[in-house]
């Protein structure tokens, strides 16, 4: 069993669930704008202000995806969502 550390929180790596619930509220605190760097340049010309984050939203997405799917074969639990084709004869 291998701890990390996610949001303050000791999670155990090898659990896809625990680390889904995890990366979840990391999402939600990102969503709300938190654990965003802001700093400020200031030059004789001019002025940038930056966001920085520590991941993107599109990788975060991944890896919960990842996870879920993870969890869910790890409980047992059929996917809830699938494509389904349907061809109309005319």
């Amino acid at each position: 069993m291998m701890i990390v550390k996610i949001n303050g929180m000791d999670v155990d790596a090898d659990d896809p669930c625990a680390l889904w619930q995890a990366l979840y509220a990391v999402k939600l605190k990102r969503l709300a704008g938190e654990q965003v760097a802001e700093t400020e340049i200031r030059s004789p010309v001019g002025q940038r202000r930056l966001q920085l984050a520590s991941v993107s939203l599109a990788d975060l997405d991944a890896e919960l995806n990842r996870l879920r799917a993870a969890c869910e074969r790890k409980n047992g639990l059929q996917r809830t969502r699938f494509a389904k084709g349907i061809r109309w004869g005319c």
